[in-house]
């Protein structure tokens, strides 16, 4: 996120907006350019509880920290997580929930990251063999070549 995007964080849930026009408040369609996700994932998300918009006027915006939550869906599909899966995180992020709501999601999230961790590595592993590899194989072509 930008200085501009974060500047934006601090004035308060009413005022969404990156600058003072009215192509940067964050609307769902500003926001699914944003995120390049469909409008329907959006409301689909917000179905699930994990987003709310605010009424601004006439207009239903999302407040920064539903766009960190939208960003973690997003990275997280990237990445092969489940939607599913980080439900509990998301959902424990809101401070109303009982203590054990929140201590569920920030386990789900201690084992989340050990298994990216893995996965990480076994990712470093492969690529290492593929460099050596690689080179193994321009040494060849030069000596053949």
């Amino acid at each position: 996120m930008s200085n501009r995007h974060r500047s934006a964080a601090g004035r308060g849930a009413a005022d969404n907006r990156i600058d003072g026009s009215q192509d940067h408040i964050l609307s769902i369609g500003v926001v699914a350019k944003m995120f390049k996700v469909p409008t329907l994932a959006l409301r689909i998300v917000e179905l699930c509880g994990l987003v709310r918009r605010q009424r601004v006027g006439r207009v239903k915006v999302y407040g920064w920290s539903d766009c960190e939550r939208i960003a973690l869906l997003v990275k997280g599909r990237s990445a092969g997580i489940s939607f599913r899966k980080l439900v509990p995180v998301i959902k424990a992020m809101d401070e109303s929930l009982p203590q054990a709501a929140r201590d569920a999601g920030r386990h789900k999230s201690v084992l989340l990251i050990n298994a990216l961790e893995r996965h990480r590595r076994a990712i470093c592993d492969v690529l290492d063999e593929l460099y050596r590899i690689d080179w193994e194989l321009s040494q060849r072509l030069r000596r053949d070549g």
